[in-house]
């Protein structure tokens, strides 16, 4: 995989962030691990399950964001939050369903062969790109071969070659297959490869994209302004329900409040501001919450052994010095977790009896001493202006045991090129990691072949890796769930991270607006779905 450029790393923390993997397995094994969501139809389900308004159509949804794309349509360049602007308009052969079950979207099925190494997709008949031409088996090889050769294809090192079996069915074959093989190569953003190379390649791509979605990509100007069309020719007859969208840059949270309550947006698609959020559920507006990040101190051990966090005794220290349920609360008006591992509660992967170092300040001190540090040393903090509370709790809580902790304030390009490039940082970040419905985040950014944090900086035992690897190699659901805690338990022992709160993340809308986005994760979006009922 590329080397990721401050671009990428800017927004690996939306929701970003970033990215999962499905569990699914071979046909071979299907009678252990059962093929969740081969007979879907492709219909979205839109009906209330309670009654309820009647689903209307038409309109053009109204959104604001503090974060927006850059890159409408090259993969090789596109960071997180591109990609969450794409879902209207591009879509993936595989996805999740909110309890993080990989199900069919381009693809109406698949096979996964442990045994012989492949991952063979079955392409739904009939879609096509929005230029009218055909998305077929052909169109799906080009995609995954410019993401491979770019490095955008995550374990794109493993797939060998990639073979076109027949009009609609794609087949890749690979050096090594895991657990996550299915989501890695399903994930993949689907464009056309026709207008791709007749309109000038990657220098067109990056702002404008032609894909296969509910929504044509119609208008674009850089941090202004991004509207969509209804795509008449979408394959899920009688989807969209919208005419339209359109989503203004509003980077400030007090004036995208004003516009909510003023009524000049419909929704105000992410945001991680509690007070906001909060204010405005008090003002009537509806509210999904999300997963949220994982936020953790990052400790640089790995590449400095003379540094103090070399020593695992003085990470172990650290958690014991830091009161997570009292920040938690204090810095996230009751809406921040405080966590004891690199897993939320609510992660299928949790593991409820690891909570191995609980505010202990004495022992803490004892750790220090027994470290060689009786006296405390000096250290520094990596965060941005935005977590400066966040950083000043954990200043004090440190400086109680005698570790003094000076802020380094970073700007954007500064925090994020230290946490995703070889530059790396200097004794601890404060850094924030996405969460996934279906608990393959450990892999993700943690993992033996992280997609976040890959620079080498965080040291994992061996112990932790072969638990890692050994996750990736069982296809039984509950043998799987049960060697990723394990894994979850071997990062807590080791220390490798120090998890210290997870934030909280919502969508706010009107009381007319309807969506399920950002509840299972924000890289999963049915816009086809969403709808808004009649204003008088």
């Amino acid at each position: 995989m590329n080397r990721p450029t401050i671009a990428t790393g800017v927004l690996l923390l939306s929701a970003c962030l970033v990215l999962g993997f499905g569990l699914q397995t071979s046909a071979q094994t299907k009678s252990t691990v059962p093929q969740r969501g081969i007979q879907d139809t492709g219909a979205p389900k839109v009906a209330p399950s309670t009654p309820g308004p009647q689903v209307v159509r038409g309109g053009i949804l109204k959104g604001i964001r503090s974060t927006f794309p850059k890159n409408l349509g090259y993969q090789a360049e596109q960071s997180p939050t591109d990609t969450i602007f794409a879902h209207a308009y591009a879509e993936r052969l595989v996805n999740w369903d909110d309890n993080g079950n990989l199900v069919p979207s381009l693809a109406e099925s698949w096979e996964g062969d442990p045994k012989n190494k492949t991952v063979t997709f079955h392409l739904r008949k009939g879609v096509k790109f929005h230029d009218g031409t055909p998305f077929n088996a052909e169109a799906a090889k080009w995609s995954f071969e410019r993401a491979k050769e770019t490095g955008k294809l995550t374990d794109g090192q493993f797939v060998q070659t990639i073979e076109v079996l027949d009009e609609h069915t794609v087949r890749l074959n690979c050096t090594d297959y895991t657990s996550m093989s299915i989501y890695n190569y399903g994930w993949v953003q689907q464009f056309s490869p026709t207008a791709f190379n007749l309109n000038g390649g990657k220098e067109w791509a990056r702002l404008h994209a032609v894909g296969t979605g509910p929504f044509k990509l119609v208008e674009f100007k850089r941090d202004s302004l991004i509207r969509y069309e209804r795509n008449n020719d979408y394959w899920r007859k009688g989807f969209p329900l919208l005419d339209g969208m359109e989503v203004l840059f509003v980077p400030d949270p007090m004036t995208s409040q004003m516009m909510m309550e003023a009524k000049e947006a419909d929704v105000l698609l992410e945001t991680s501001n509690v007070k906001s959020i909060l204010d405005l559920e008090k003002k009537g507006f509806k509210v999904n919450w999300g997963p949220g990040m994982l936020w953790a101190l990052l400790p640089s051990n790995a590449k400095d052994p003379k540094s103090p966090y070399a020593n695992k005794k003085v990470r172990e220290a650290v958690e014991y010095a830091i009161d997570r349920p009292a920040i938690a609360k204090a810095i996230g008006l009751g809406k921040y977790e405080p966590l004891t591992q690199i897993v939320p509660s609510f992660s299928p992967v949790y593991d409820p009896n690891c909570n191995l170092r609980p505010f202990n300040p004495e022992k803490a001190k004892q750790l220090l001493a027994e470290a060689g540090y009786p006296n405390g040393f000096t250290t520094k903090l990596l965060i941005t202006s935005d977590l400066r509370d966040g950083g000043t709790a954990l200043q004090t809580y440190l400086g109680a045991v005698g570790i003094k902790v000076d802020l380094d304030v970073a700007d954007l390009g500064r925090y994020f090129g230290s946490l995703y490039s070889p530059a790396g940082w200097t004794d601890l970040a404060l850094s924030a990691s996405g969460i996934h419905p279906d608990g393959t985040d450990v892999f993700v950014h943690f993992g033996p072949r992280p997609l976040t944090y890959r620079t080498g900086f965080i040291a994992k035992s061996p112990e932790f890796l072969a638990a890692c690897e050994k996750a990736l190699k069982t296809y039984e659901p509950a043998a799987y769930i049960k060697a990723v805690q394990q894994a979850v338990r071997l990062a807590s022992e080791d220390a490798i991270v120090i998890p210290v709160w997870r934030s909280a993340q919502a969508l706010i809308m009107q009381s007319y607006v309807h969506t399920d986005y950002i509840k299972s994760h924000s890289t999963t979006w049915r816009t086809s779905e969403d709808w808004m009922e009649e204003r008088r």
